[in-house]
């Protein structure tokens, strides 16, 4: 199991453009969404960011995604190159495979 977390804020090139090219690129979203899921991809859920957060990322928008595999998560990672996010949005990503809690701190210890 992936966790992937995407997190997003609007370039200007998303600032200036139009109000139905905007509705035209987001009706993609919905299908998008639905195709993953249909891949047993879980959308934990998508948020607008607390700027009031401590240690803030400064960015926008998040979405966080449980996949089965990485396989998956290339997938996703391939639909948001050719969907073309990057046009409009500056995008970071954290993916990672999900690990029990000793091993996480067994890591830590070792860096």
């Amino acid at each position: 199991m992936y966790l992937y977390v995407e997190l997003w804020k609007p370039r200007p090139e998303w600032d200036n453009l139009p109000c139905e090219q905007r509705e035209e690129f987001l009706s993609m979203l919905a299908p998008s969404v639905n195709r993953m899921k249909k891949l047993d991809v879980e959308l934990v859920g998508f948020a607008v960011c607390d700027a009031e957060t401590p240690a803030d990322a400064e960015y926008r928008y998040m979405a966080i995604w449980k996949m089965p595999n990485l396989g998956h998560v290339h997938m996703l990672e391939k639909a948001v190159l050719e969907e073309g996010w990057a046009n409009y949005f500056h995008i970071t990503n954290a993916r990672g495979r999900v690990v029990p809690v000793k091993d996480m701190v067994g890591d830590m210890m070792k860096v």
